[in-house]
């Protein structure tokens, strides 16, 4: 991999991580005087006609920058995160290679719920849950009330908490950034 375009951990003027830029973009934000260089990786030089730099790992903007609200995509990953890794069914936490995701409201069922008990279509954050392989093979395509099982209301996107920034753990480690994000 071209160093110019390895990962660089952007901090804000707060030390909250605000985002991942290559280190060209670091280069750049270093050089302006809109960066300051936090962490570096000590024997790998980027080398100008006038100018040497170690390699960035970690750079602090020099101004204040708001982290912006996220909307957060509906996807396996995020549904996982929303609730915390956690089968909403048994309690377990488990790695996401052996969790699933679980219609609450399964597509052949969805007829026959009244409009006014279900969210307004099948494949939303309201529908979908985490759930080990064990209890989402269980549970089948059987109403929750058929089997006397209860999931927490707070499992929306609403009411759940996700992590502002989220990086891979083998980023983290490769990069030394375990210090500023939590994995």
């Amino acid at each position: 991999m071209d160093v110019l375009t390895q990962p660089v951990l952007v901090l804000n003027a707060t030390y909250v991580p605000v985002a991942i830029r290559t280190v060209k973009d670091a280069v750049i934000l270093l050089v302006l005087r809109k960066a300051e260089l936090i962490k570096d990786e000590k024997g790998l030089f980027i080398r100008s006609e006038k100018l040497k730099f170690t390699t960035p790992r970690i750079i602090l903007l020099t101004d204040y920058y708001k982290v912006p609200k996220r909307k957060h995509k509906l996807s396996r990953e995020n549904i996982f995160l929303r609730d915390d890794h956690e089968c909403v069914y048994c309690k377990r936490k488990l790695p996401s290679s052996r969790l699933t995701l679980d219609h609450v409201i399964p597509k052949s069922r969805w007829e026959e719920i009244p409009r006014e008990k279900k969210p307004k279509d099948y494949h939303t954050w309201e529908n979908l849950v985490t759930a080990c392989r064990d209890c989402n093979t269980r549970k089948g395509n059987k109403l929750l009330q058929e089997l006397k099982w209860e999931i927490p209301e707070n499992r929306s996107t609403n009411k759940r908490r996700f992590p502002q920034f989220s990086v891979s753990t083998q980023l983290v480690e490769k990069f030394g950034w375990a210090d500023y994000i939590r994995t």
